[in-house]
């Protein structure tokens, strides 16, 4: 999937100013390397990241690209899909400590990662973690099972 550049600009615009608004900039790198997970459509892993943006001529480290995409994951603007060890621009913009945090449905087949983002549902699995006297590690709950187009192979 590949955004139209326009479309991808207007996106990183509207995320810029997110940041802006809670004292925070979208540098030039972190502009960068979340236009990458948005083209991209699907769970990226920090290393596909170096080297795509290796392909746009700058030279990352892997600590720089964790850093970003730590930033990144504060704000709310990507997830870190842990069975994949990958990370995906996230569908909706929410803080990373909010109570509504996103559902995400994982293909291990496809690496396909839909987002569910259904508040009623969020409190509800949240609250029974709390009540459990469980807490989240690591931002989201992640389910697993093929996606529809994989089932059907």
């Amino acid at each position: 999937m590949s955004l139209a550049k326009g479309d991808l600009e207007s996106i990183l615009d509207r995320q810029a100013a997110q940041c802006a608004a809670k004292g925070f900039q979208l540098t030039s790198l972190r502009r960068l390397l979340m236009g990458i997970l948005l083209n991209a459509g699907k769970p990226v892993k920090a290393y596909d990241l170096i080297e795509e943006a290796g392909r746009s001529g700058r030279r990352l480290t892997p600590a720089t690209v964790y850093r970003v995409l730590g930033f990144l994951m504060d704000q709310g603007l990507v997830h870190r899909v842990n069975a994949l060890n990958a990370f995906v621009a996230c569908a909706e913009s929410h803080g990373r400590l909010s109570r509504h945090q996103p559902l995400l449905l994982v293909c291990p087949s496809c690496r396909k990662t839909t987002e569910i983002n259904d508040p009623d549902l969020s409190v509800m699995v949240f609250g029974k973690l709390s009540d459990l006297g469980h807490s989240l590690k690591g931002g989201s709950i992640e389910v697993h099972g093929q996606c529809q187009v994989c089932a059907e192979k």
